[in-house]
């Protein structure tokens, strides 16, 4: 199987990165891929923290394997989802629909890798 740089710098056995797909990439998905060897990714979409700290620990529950959340930064949780994958310790993130610079300097002092 190929192995990336990626898959060293991501700790992911295949260079698969899930994409966050709103209403379909849930902690069920997300786990699937990353028990699979891939980055398996939950889509925060415009979910309040509490939602998305249950998909957390339901994903959690299902693997030990790297996993991300993607954070839609236009979303009116994007303050508290953004503090939940700093509480949670969530490995990666992703971001889309905005710029991520307000949550850069948290996240990266939490050692997220943001993409």
């Amino acid at each position: 199987m190929l192995k990336t740089p990626l898959c060293d710098l991501l700790g992911i056995e295949k260079p698969v990165f899930q994409g966050g797909m709103a209403w379909i990439a849930d902690a069920s998905l997300a786990s699937a891929v990353s028990e699979a060897g891939g980055l398996g990714i939950i889509a925060a979409m415009n979910a309040d923290a509490n939602w998305l700290r249950d998909q957390i620990h339901e994903l959690r529950a299902k693997t030990d394997k790297p996993f991300g959340v993607n954070v839609m930064l236009m979303s009116p949780f994007a303050d508290e989802v953004a503090q939940v994958v700093i509480d949670e310790r969530v490995p990666v993130v992703v971001t889309g629909a905005g710029n991520p610079a307000k949550y850069m300097k948290a996240w990266n002092e939490a050692g997220i890798k943001v993409v």
